[in-house]
């Protein structure tokens, strides 16, 4: 499994936007690819419209997790993720977010 980085810088997750993208039902994942980079970076976004922080805060520890165990086992070095979380994360089966993940990931790099 590969270690990932967390996406901090504000110009990342604004170069993510341009970058490739799929949206599914309990989230939307952008992908970017960096040339001078040699790891995995990923990076977290709940906006308000999803509810207060404790609800937004959980929805970030599952796609967290999420993406330890996908993007860490299927991830592409020199890329960098950003994944938005919608309100069906919080609800959805784990591993139907699993699914939804490497379908994501196999739309993204195809």
């Amino acid at each position: 499994m590969k270690s990932l980085v967390t996406l901090k810088s504000s110009k990342d997750f604004l170069e993510a936007k341009k970058g490739l993208f799929y949206r599914s039902r309990s989230f939307l994942l952008q992908a970017f690819e960096v040339k001078n980079s040699n790891e995995i970076k990923v990076g977290y976004t709940v906006s308000k419209q999803n509810g207060n922080a404790v609800v937004r805060n959980k929805i970030k520890r599952r796609l967290r997790v999420l993406a330890n165990t996908i993007l860490g086992n299927y991830g592409i070095k020199n890329w960098n993720y950003v994944i938005i979380g919608k309100k069906n994360a919080m609800v959805e089966d784990f591993e139907k977010l699993e699914d939804e993940m490497l379908i994501a990931l196999k739309k993204i790099h195809r």
